[in-house]
C-alpha cells in the first residue's frame, strides 16, 4: 500500500556536490543541476529535515563542497 511520505521519517543525504565535479555532469546543464542540489537544501532546511552532506576528498582535485550550500549549511562540520 501507499504509504505518504512523512517529514519525520526522513533525511537528506547530499552526496559528493564538490566545485569540481559539477563541471562532469553530462545530462543536465551544471547550472541548472547545481540550482537543483541547492533547491533540495532549500526544502531540506524549510522542512528542518535532518541532513547530511559529504565529500569524498574537500582537498583534493574535486575541491571542496560547492560553496552556496556550504553556506546553507553553515552549522555543519
Amino acid at each position: 500500500p501507499y504509504v505518504r511520505l512523512d517529514k519525520n521519517d526522513a533525511a537528506v543525504l547530499l552526496v559528493d556536490h564538490q566545485a569540481g565535479l559539477l563541471s562532469l555532469v553530462r545530462d543536465i546543464e551544471p547550472d541548472k543541476f547545481k540550482n537543483n542540489v541547492l533547491a533540495l537544501g532549500d526544502l531540506a532546511k524549510y522542512f528542518n529535515l535532518p541532513t547530511i552532506l559529504t565529500t569524498s576528498f574537500e582537498t583534493g582535485p574535486n575541491g571542496p563542497l560547492v560553496p552556496e550550500l556550504k553556506a546553507q549549511f553553515s552549522d555543519a562540520p
